[in-house]
């Protein structure tokens, strides 16, 4: 009998995501999100992509089961990129950080990764399709010959602090004598998805953007040539179904997920020549254009007779209490978990989402249903006496369990309280 999850939220404690395209300076597909910043910690060997003036790049990020925000990417010369200012004042532009767009898929700031993320050896080709966790950027014209860091930034879903994440890119081909001067804020991108926390006012403040020129005569606008191929379509920011809460579903979407075959430099084999998609219209079956729903509303269609409307909340918890402990010397981590039900459910998983591995060796009133290959997502299911529960009930939940202890504590990123019923 094969089962359904009939209803998944993640209550998100600390969210968390990275620049998966051009590879960032950590390429490992199990690593936590940066919050220290401008950029992650470089491993041994320093990834470079090439690019010529006037290239345009795909950027991309992995969903991780996130959605709603905006992603700020900047680009300085090498050497400029430990200082946070530096990226401040040389702003490309600002994007939306994405959302699974298909109804009833994204809720409460959250959707199953890889959340409807464009696969590879496809890319955004029009300025109104923001929302697919990636966009392309264009190499200004005006840059020296070097080395550069491009600086992803973002505070996803209900998360309250930017993450950071960096690439480097060496560029060849600019005339900086072009005169480039600009003043005022970076452009931000059409119909993204509001993050619950941190407003796009803070990811402006005391910016400005960079004096860069997207012409080979001068200024010029970077995404006029949007629907230009970019030097890495094949480039997959998605990266595995390893960091899916759901990783079943998340394979057996047609999706081309199981044709990632190095999470560590996620592409796809781009059969022919990779070319633009085609135009979108407002009667093509498909959410995008800048559409409120499908085929209607936004800048380009007419209005949609049915107005959107919020989700229905069908959390089955009312109340829920999550208290970790981390003895760093000693590699150890205990959490507490203690929640209230608000309506029945015959059955129910819980689910920790970390940003390091760590093995529970020890639970109390539940049982392991899954664990990924890092380590890092657990999904539990309750023992027979707290199967069922009832409106008011209140359930605990405890896990003990290990890390390497290397000095950096692990976190939870997000946990999730969810009903599961088998499919009929």
């Amino acid at each position: 009998m094969k089962c359904l999850l009939l209803l998944w939220l993640i209550t998100a404690v600390t969210a968390h995501s990275w620049m998966s395209c051009p590879p960032s300076f950590d390429t490992s597909p199990g690593r936590g999100g940066n919050i220290v910043g401008p950029c992650e910690r470089e491993g041994k060997k320093k990834i470079v992509t090439n690019v010529k003036a006037g290239d345009r790049l795909k950027v991309g990020w992995t969903s991780n089961n996130h959605a709603g925000g905006w992603v700020r990417l900047a680009l300085v010369p090498d050497g400029q990129h430990k200082v946070y200012e530096h990226f401040e004042k040389n702003v490309l532009k600002i994007v939306c950080y994405g959302h699974d767009e298909r109804r009833g898929k994204t809720s409460y700031g959250d959707c199953v990764h890889p959340c409807n993320s464009r696969k590879g050896c496809e890319y955004m080709a029009n300025k109104y399709d923001g929302n697919r966790y990636d966009t392309t950027i264009k190499i200004p014209y005006n840059l020296p010959e070097g080395v550069y860091i491009l600086q992803y930034m973002s505070a996803m879903s209900a998360h309250k602090t930017f993450y950071y994440s960096c690439a480097r890119l060496q560029i060849s081909g600019g005339k900086p004598s072009l005169p480039c001067k600009r003043t005022g804020l970076a452009p931000v991108a059409y119909g993204c998805m509001k993050g619950t926390a941190v407003p796009l006012s803070k990811y402006q403040e005391n910016t400005k953007m960079g004096d860069f020129c997207f012409s080979p005569n001068g200024l010029g606008d970077q995404d006029a040539d949007m629907r230009k191929v970019p030097v890495n379509p094949e480039c997959d920011q998605r990266i595995t179904c390893q960091l899916s809460v759901q990783y079943k579903r998340c394979m057996e979407e047609d999706n081309k997920m199981k044709d990632i075959t190095n999470a560590w430099d996620p592409k796809q084999v781009c059969t022919g020549e990779v070319k633009p998609p085609p135009e979108p219209t407002c009667e093509d079956g498909i959410k995008n254009n800048g559409e409120q729903m499908v085929d209607c509303g936004g800048p380009n269609c007419e209005a949609c007779y049915e107005e959107p409307t919020e989700p229905i909340d069908d959390r089955i918890y009312s109340d829920l209490k999550y208290n970790e402990k981390v003895l760093l010397e000693r590699g150890m981590m205990e959490v507490r978990a203690s929640l209230v039900a608000k309506k029945s459910a015959d059955d129910w998983r819980f689910a920790i989402f970390l940003d390091k591995p760590v093995k529970w060796t020890h639970f109390w009133n539940c049982k392991l249903i899954s664990v990924n290959k890092f380590n890092t997502i657990w999904t539990f299911g309750p023992m027979p006496w707290t199967k069922k529960v009832k409106p008011g009930q209140k359930i605990n939940l405890g896990f003990n369990g290990k890390f390497e202890p290397d000095g950096e504590a692990p976190q939870t990123v997000t946990k999730s309280f969810v009903e599961y019923k088998p499919d009929e």
